[in-house]
């Protein structure tokens, strides 16, 4: 049962509860007992004074009267419902009293200041305070009484009142506290039973938000982000896998095919097996390719990649990416511009290399016959640039996705130093971002394409 949340929440809610009601309860009690018992001495020493200042009055008249005769005539004065006197001398003989009261009394309460005592056969409860004063040169004890009966009995009132409250007051607290915590954890049971019947079939489901503004709410939205970002990801992953796919199955079809063609004819010469071996080779040294991006995208998925961060020269790089893509420029009678200056950078060596390359592949790819490509490295930004058809503004984006190509024809028909399976650009972006980069197609216009990288400073 304590293994629910509702559950603990309610015990401590009500444990809480009973602390500052008991707490509260026993402070109310406690200052009403402590007023009502000051106000009861209070009366008391308030009596005793008039009294006292009574028999002093007689003294004062001067009549020569005995002290215990002052006494007595001053008690027939004070008669009051709710206080009863006594005076004895020191030696403990009885002087004067209100009633037959006095003798009892005085021998049942002898407190030394105030007291509480109970008087007679029933023990009724009184407070009693015991002075001392002189008449005549006598002195005396004035025992001045006040019945607590029914203060006692309006504190036994409160007690009864409070065991009572107390409990039914944590009854009703815990009762209240378990429905109102049931209600407030209710968006907790709904978001939990949709979560439960979320699966990789239909992560388009959302989790209910019903207050956006509150605690729930903000942790509904959490979660859905959350599925927002599974669901793009299975996204990814399910267009990935298809298209790595579509992409593997043309080159393996290749080599099956030939492999077909020279196995099954029996009559064929040399060259034919020739021609088909050189097939066979183009298209293992693309599946290659393939798998090397689709493993280096992989890596970077996973978090993987291996990173060495080092001083290199990017100028350096380029001139060397730019020698080696030279060849493949030639054959399509495309020229390079190129233009460099001193640029330092920290990063990998071999990464920068390859994103320079898929780069200037790709300007060799989709250009023109007898274009060009121009190669500027300063103020750390590399811009290559190429004629060739221009980029739709839907797909200036697009075309940094896996496995987008603007022009599948001639992406495979041309010969290329990568896979040709789309994935040069999203590499390429990859591996700028990894070094704290940018990589962006700045512009597509009057039949130029430009891409530039930009290096932190």
């Amino acid at each position: 049962m304590f293994n629910s949340i509702r559950a603990k929440l309610t015990l401590w809610y009500t444990l809480v509860f009973a602390f500052v009601i008991v707490a509260l309860t026993a402070l109310m009690y406690f200052s009403f007992v402590y007023a009502v018992r000051a106000d009861t001495d209070n009366g008391l020493s308030e009596m005793a004074n008039d009294f006292i200042a009574a028999a002093k009055s007689e003294e004062d008249e001067g009549r020569k009267l005995h002290p215990e005769k002052d006494i007595s005539e001053t008690m027939d004065s004070f008669r009051f419902r709710d206080y009863q006197f006594a005076v004895s001398s020191t030696a403990g003989k009885n002087v004067a009293g209100t009633s037959e009261f006095a003798p009892p009394a005085i021998e049942a309460c002898n407190p030394s200041g105030y007291g509480d005592c109970g008087v007679g056969d029933n023990s009724e409860p009184f407070r009693v305070l015991r002075r001392s004063f002189s008449q005549s040169g006598q002195e005396f004890y004035l025992y001045t009484f006040r019945p607590v009966s029914d203060r006692l009995e309006l504190e036994s009132k409160l007690r009864i009142t409070a065991f009572l409250s107390i409990p039914i007051g944590l009854l009703l607290s815990g009762l209240g506290g378990f429905f109102l915590i049931r209600r407030s954890l209710a968006p907790i049971r709904e978001m939990s039973s949709q979560a439960s019947g979320i699966t990789s079939r239909n992560l388009h489901e959302r989790l209910p938000v019903a207050n956006p503004n509150d605690e729930l709410g903000d942790l509904a939205q959490v979660f859905n982000g959350l599925l927002d970002r599974l669901d793009k990801a299975f996204e990814q992953q399910r267009r990935f896998m298809a298209d790595a796919s579509h992409e593997l199955r043309t080159p393996l079809a290749i080599v099956r095919g030939e492999s077909e063609v020279a196995l099954f004819k029996d009559d064929r010469q040399a060259k034919d097996y020739k021609e088909s071996l050189d097939i066979v080779h183009e298209e293992s040294i693309r599946l290659t390719r393939i798998v090397d991006d689709l493993f280096t995208l992989a890596r970077a998925d996973s978090g993987n990649f291996s990173f060495v961060r080092q001083p290199i020269y990017v100028d350096e790089i380029v001139n060397e990416c730019v020698r080696s893509i030279r060849t493949l420029a030639e054959k399509r009678d495309v020229s390079i511009d190129l233009s460099t200056e001193e640029t330092s950078v920290s990063g990998d060596e071999s990464l920068l290399r390859r994103m320079f390359l898929n780069l200037l592949d790709n300007a060799v790819k989709y250009n023109q016959e007898g274009g060009r490509i121009s190669v500027d490295v300063r103020d750390r930004h590399v811009t290559i640039s190429n004629t060739g058809p221009e980029i739709a503004p839907d797909q200036r984006e697009a075309i940094f996705e896996r496995f987008f190509r603007a022009n599948v024809a001639r992406s495979r028909e041309a010969e290329s130093s990568t896979s040709g399976a789309g994935l040069g650009l999203s590499i390429s972006r990859w591996i700028a971002e990894l070094h704290g980069a940018s990589l962006n197609l700045t512009k597509s216009e009057h039949g130029e394409n430009t891409f530039t990288v930009r290096f932190p400073r």
